[in-house]
């Protein structure tokens, strides 16, 4: 069973408790989220209510917008759809593990949203609309990455709670790491080729006694006998060190 990808506009109604946890709380992502709105930057600034202008300032921007929404979903279909099959093979082939039923269909939103979540209880991702091409494909590799794995981590842990899957636990720190590592193998690269590594840009200075944790990770892919290996000695190396890698991420 290979799953598709259903590309579609969200509609802002679904997710704009998301932008406003982005946009409005700090955390880690909302200076590079605030910085593809300037406008909204000053008028959150100058506000008396954040919430209702944020609400305001993303409904007139949709609705301004819409045409190029369109355009972008339509562009979007012809450059993942190429691609689905030879990925979603290849996502078993490295991962060790086949899709089951609960993932033959996926939905990708494209969204104002520069932050672009995966909700693992209904097989949903966002994307971002203004993204180049390079990017959006790259987002749609991360982000069903992450999918699989999680279907191996509970294969290699059956007692794993769920809820490690979420910020902040340590199990969803891992998973920001592994799309650096597996989306170079030459699996997915003879498909997509991408040499950018897909991390957040603080992943890639983490390191552990003078190493930087991506190269430890790949050295452990490099070497693994078998992917639940790889699994077990990073999240082993991540549990070991655990106060400096939290320190640092």
């Amino acid at each position: 069973m290979i799953p598709k990808v259903n590309i579609i506009i969200g509609e802002l109604s679904d997710y704009i408790d998301i932008l406003e946890s982005f946009l409005l709380h700090d955390n880690m992502f909302r200076k590079r989220a605030l910085s593809e709105y300037p406008k909204l930057k000053d008028i959150l600034k100058n506000s008396n209510n954040k919430q209702k202008d944020l609400k305001i300032f993303f409904n007139q921007f949709e609705k301004e917008n819409k045409d190029k929404l369109i355009k972008r979903a339509e562009k979007i279909k012809k450059l993942w759809f190429p691609l689905n099959d030879k990925i979603m093979r290849s996502f078993e082939e490295i991962n060790e593990i086949k899709w089951t039923k609960k993932h033959e269909g996926f939905i990708a939103r494209i969204t104002l949203n520069p932050v672009c979540p995966r909700y693992l209880e209904n097989n949903t991702f966002d994307v971002f609309y203004k993204s180049n091409d390079t990017e959006i494909l790259d987002t749609f590799l991360h982000e069903i990455s992450h999918f699989i794995f999680f279907e191996k981590i509970k294969e290699v842990y059956p007692k794993i709670d769920p809820k490690e899957f979420e910020f902040p636990h340590l199990v969803w720190k891992m998973s920001e790491m592994i799309p650096g590592i597996i989306l170079q193998d030459k699996k997915i690269q003879n498909i997509f080729e991408n040499k950018k590594l897909s991390v957040y840009d603080n992943i890639k200075k983490i390191k552990i006694e003078d190493k930087f944790i991506l190269d430890i990770l790949q050295n452990f892919y490099e070497n693994r006998i078998n992917f639940e290996d790889f699994i077990k000695k990073s999240y082993t190396f991540i549990k070991e060190n655990k106060e400096e890698f939290e320190k640092q991420f």
